[in-house]
């Protein structure tokens, strides 16, 4: 899948205050001192699919990546992806969480080749546990339309990304399809506070998860 053959723009996002986590995520390093930030994780598992990169995040963590600012208007990490959506170069946009340490590359591609494979669709998903995960996934840049008018509708001002994005028409991947791709649900581990933080790191320690790509 040579990136030059069809664009494709690498998301990470990386803002909010890190507040259960009590420091910034994106510059812990992992699994330990002197291994690469979980920000540079995502970054070297990921960068090889596309053809640009951007970082939704206050700083570049020295990346190389284009940085761009969440939108005030929106909380959380919609925010990150709606300022991503507006600033990206291709139609499609792999989204990405920074706190994610496995993320697995064959996962990215297979969500990848199902976008390009319906172009009607604004997400291309995976079904993890009965729910959509929206932090690992692709987006086509025209979902940031459907997404801002959710929050223009009566009562919606706020909504968490999981409940905006049941406005996009959706790929919805099932584990049936995902896990011959990520076997462990690697990518769907993520660190919001330093208990899951401590439990990732233990988890690198195990050979399926070991290695990010």
């Amino acid at each position: 899948m040579p990136p030059a053959d069809s664009p494709l723009t690498l998301l990470i996002l990386a803002g909010g205050m890190s507040s259960r986590m009590g420091r910034d995520k994106a510059a812990i390093p992992f699994p330990g001192e002197g291994g690469p930030s979980l920000a540079a994780r995502v970054q070297l598992a990921l960068r090889p699919l596309a053809t640009d990169c951007l970082l939704a995040a206050n700083t570049s963590y020295g990346l190389g990546c284009r940085l761009v600012r969440d939108d005030p208007e929106f909380p959380g990490p919609l925010g990150g992806l709606l300022a991503g959506l507006a600033a990206a170069n291709s139609d499609l946009v792999l989204a990405v969480a920074v706190d994610t340490p496995f993320p697995a590359r064959a996962l990215a591609q297979g969500l990848i080749e199902l976008a390009r494979e319906n172009p009607l669709a604004d997400l291309t998903a995976a079904s993890h546990r009965g729910r959509i995960e929206p932090l690992f996934a692709v987006y086509r840049r025209r979902a940031a339309i459907r997404l801002r008018e959710v929050e223009r509708l009566p009562g919606e001002r706020g909504v968490p990304l999981r409940r905006a994005i049941t406005r996009l028409r959706t790929i919805e991947v099932a584990e049936s399809t995902w896990r011959s791709w990520d076997p462990g649900a690697s990518s769907f581990i993520n660190c919001n506070t330093p208990e899951e933080l401590d439990a990732a790191r233990l988890a690198a320690l195990e050979p399926d998860t070991g290695g990010p790509f």
